[in-house]
């Protein structure tokens, strides 16, 4: 008789599964253990059982040439994958993976992206020859496949709602008395049955049945070695669904033939921590589960020792959940929580169930914890359901390279990872300070915040910056994923820049990672981002957005950094934007809705410190050109007039009765809410300015003195609204000087007299404050 490999069909991640699984190997006691993963993991698998290994972990696998051709496959301590080494190491018994090669499927999804980009430049090139405006993605895209659950088919025969509540209610929350082998027998039964149907209904795309037929004939290959080397039972761990397929009467010449020829990179292989949150399905991660929090709990009760049954089981989650409660400040007291763990065993009771499912134990809590409201559980759903547990690495186990470079750079910079706040200032000018700045900002790009920038510039040029650190072990994982990047922090922080700017949405961000690369000392990606900005900008018509790109840029030039800039690109590219929003502002300023006028005028008072800063007389002159002609624009937005009209007056381009006149033109004769509009552009900033400035605090005075009843009742809304961002000793200190009543300016003296050294610091000054010299 053929001998055959015993197939234990299981959910990834499932606690069940698991618990099953242990029972099943315990009773067969295999000679060899086989698990459906890449075989280039089967180096990592002594490492598995050694004591610092704490899950959730993760195996990643990476093209050496390509670190962004990167697959993750994680583990939790209840994973089914995770129970079958632990057993097979804890045992002495051969266990490995027999999944298809990561070097084949990372090398496969090379090259279907390539493909596709392929498409995409053929179908650009058409429509560049035959037509305009449509996306070059129409017509590359692939119909789309209703891909069929063969769990929903089952569900649905024996009366559940859908496959989770299915494969959840009989296997992950069985609770306990039929044997493992005869369940996972059951299971290969349903599955290659429900299956079958599934093919029957062309509920998976051709491509996706071959990429399936390939996986599971480099299983069988491995299966069919295991038999021939192994004179005991071989135990087989994998997915469900793969059951039907493994078990297809196929030879070896046909496997081989399915297989042949495939792409194949080269790998590396290493463990990486992860974290209850990517391994729910909010993470968007394939094989996740709902609940990674609610599982652990399951899998606390399958795998203790002390066998307490589901009144404790209930207890301990409910007790837990009121805690929870009682950290965010609820009502939640232990003799709720007991109620609550008694309903949920009656409604387990009610509901045919052997222990309470999450279900149960939600409208428990929310009926006897909460009172039937969700808001208290709404905000403890995330600890509660999905974890917040962190996985830890061995320190005997090899470190992944990113994680390696890390601690080289924590060296030199002798910087130490600590979860206590701490500040550190640093002098760029020095060596020291310099690097540590290169660090920290290289590691906010890849994504890991280990540091906060929480003071750059300060009035005193980019010499100086203060940092708050601050550790935490999601960072390890961030480490991890930014593995994909490359293999070091400064490859990482740079390709990770590069992407963003691809991808980026608007120019304004472009120009925040231009800024975030030079300051991050990335010259490279710097000046792709520069090329990706200068390409934008061509194309964009969103005046804010032009105005928004320019202050970062601005800054950098004027204070510039301790590393080297590319200025003369920099200076050219901010003199392009500048041209662009000089020429179109007054046209772009006409019927914009609220939203995008507070917008502008936020953009334009930005652009405006930043165009004083960059010290281009003409661009500048052409500015304060285009102020004055919005301000005589009927159809200009109010706040944008109101916001121009006011940088008039701030900088003495305009004299006092030009300014008065302008005011009254856009008040008089206006609805409420234009005038509202304006006035609150036009004086907001800070309540002293209002205080010191006579001519403008008594312009405002008068328009309100001369208002008639009816439109003061209506304006005075909109007033009050205006002067909300004064605080209130602001606006007292206002109102008695307007109580004061307007005071004559004293007459000049006749003679000045001459002062050599302030007329030898002022050209420096003016320097300073970023003024003209015919600003004074």
């Amino acid at each position: 008789m053929k001998r055959k490999a015993h197939l234990f069909g299981i959910r990834h991640h499932g606690p069940g599964s698991a618990a099953l699984l242990k029972g099943a190997l315990d009773a067969l006691d295999p000679a060899c253990v086989l698990i459906e993963g890449s075989t280039e993991g089967d180096a990592l698998i002594q490492h598995a059982a050694l004591p610092g290994m704490k899950p959730p972990l993760a195996m990643l696998f990476y093209a050496a040439d390509e670190a962004a051709n990167a697959v993750f496959a994680p583990f939790a301590e209840f994973s089914p994958e995770w129970v079958a080494m632990q057993w097979a190491l804890a045992h002495g018994r051969p266990v490995r993976f027999i999944d298809w090669p990561a070097a084949v499927s990372l090398a496969l999804t090379k090259a279907a992206r390539e493909e596709r980009l392929a498409a995409l430049e053929r179908k650009a090139a058409e429509l560049a020859e035959n037509s305009e405006g449509e996306d070059p993605e129409e017509g590359v895209s692939e119909a789309p496949t209703i891909r069929l659950d063969p769990l929903d088919l089952l569900a649905e025969a024996a009366g559940y709602g859908d496959g989770e509540s299915f494969w959840n209610g009989l296997i992950e929350q069985h609770g306990s008395g039929q044997s493992p082998l005869e369940i996972f027998a059951a299971i290969e039964a349903a599955m290659t049955e429900a299956r079958q149907h599934q093919a029957d209904a062309g509920g998976m795309s051709d491509a996706e049945w071959l990429r399936e037929k390939r996986r599971e004939a480099f299983m069988r290959g491995h299966i069919r070695d295991a038999l021939k080397q192994h004179d005991g039972e071989v135990a087989v761990v994998i997915g469900a669904w793969h059951v039907g397929g493994l078990r297809a009467e196929t030879t070896v010449a046909e496997d081989r033939a399915i297989v042949k020829d495939l792409p194949k990179v080269k790998v590396e292989a290493t463990w990486a921590p992860w974290s209850d949150g990517r391994l729910s399905y909010a993470s968007g991660y394939g094989a996740g589960v709902i609940s990674p929090g609610w599982y652990r709990h399951l899998w606390s009760l399958y795998s203790s020792d002390r066998h307490d049954g589901p009144e404790a089981f209930a207890a301990v989650w409910q007790a837990r959940t009121a805690a929870l409660l009682r950290q965010e400040g609820f009502d939640a007291s232990t003799a709720s929580a007991i109620e609550a763990a008694r309903l949920a065993l009656g409604l387990a009771s009610m509901r045919g169930l052997s222990v309470p499912g999450l279900a149960e134990m939600r409208d428990a809590s929310l009926s006897s914890l909460c009172h039937g409201d969700d808001i208290p559980l709404a905000m403890i759903e995330r600890k509660l359901y999905i974890g917040s547990r962190i996985g830890e690495i061995d320190e005997a186990v090899p470190q992944m390279p990113l994680a390696k470079d890390f601690e080289l750079w924590c060296r030199r910079t002798r910087l130490k990872p600590e979860e206590t706040a701490s500040e550190i200032k640093l002098d760029l000018r020095s060596e020291a300070g310099l690097l540590k700045s290169t660090f920290l900002h290289r590691l906010n790009l890849i994504g890991v915040h280990w540091g906060r920038l929480i003071d750059a510039e300060a009035g005193r040029g980019t010499y100086r910056e203060i940092w708050s650190l601050a550790w935490s072990p999601d960072m390890s994982v961030g480490l991890a994923e930014a593995l994909v990047w490359g293999l070091t922090i400064e490859q990482a922080a740079a390709a990770a820049t590069i992407d963003r700017g691809r991808n980026a949405n608007g120019i304004a961000a472009l120009s925040e990672l231009v800024r975030g690369a030079l300051v991050a000392d990335l010259p490279e990606a710097a000046s792709a981002c520069i090329d990706l900005l200068q390409a934008a900008a061509v194309q964009n018509n969103d005046i804010t957005d032009l105005m928004n790109a320019v202050a970062p840029l601005v800054r950098i030039v004027r204070y510039g950094t301790a590393r080297k800039l590319p200025e003369p690109e920099l200076r050219a590219l901010i003199a392009a934007l500048s041209v662009e929003v000089n020429a179109g502002v007054r046209i772009g300023s006409r019927q914009l809705d609220d939203d995008a006028a507070s917008q502008r005028i936020i953009a334009m008072r930005a652009y405006d410190e930043a165009l004083g800063l960059f010290g281009d007389p003409a661009l500048l002159e052409e500015w304060r050109r285009q102020l004055a002609l919005l301000v005589d624009d009927e159809q200009a937005a109010a706040p944008v007039v109101g916001v121009s009209l006011r940088r008039l007056h701030d900088l003495s381009l305009w004299d006092e009765p030009r300014i008065s006149a302008a005011f009254s033109r856009q008040i008089v004769g206006e609805s409420p809410t234009r005038a509202g509009a304006f006035i609150e552009a036009f004086i907001s900033g800070s309540a002293e300015v209002l205080i010191q400035d006579q001519t403008l605090l008594f312009l405002i005075d008068e328009w309100l003195c001369g208002l008639d009843e009816e439109v003061f009742v209506e304006s005075l809304p909109l007033f009050r609204r205006a002067l909300t961002g004064f605080d209130a000793v602001g606006r007292k200190r206002i109102m008695e000087r307007i109580a004061g009543g307007r005071k004559e300016r004293s007459a000049a003296p006749d003679v000045i007299e001459d002062n050599p050294a302030f007329e030898r610091a002022l050209p420096l000054l003016k320097t300073i404050l970023g003024m003209d010299a015919h600003d004074f």
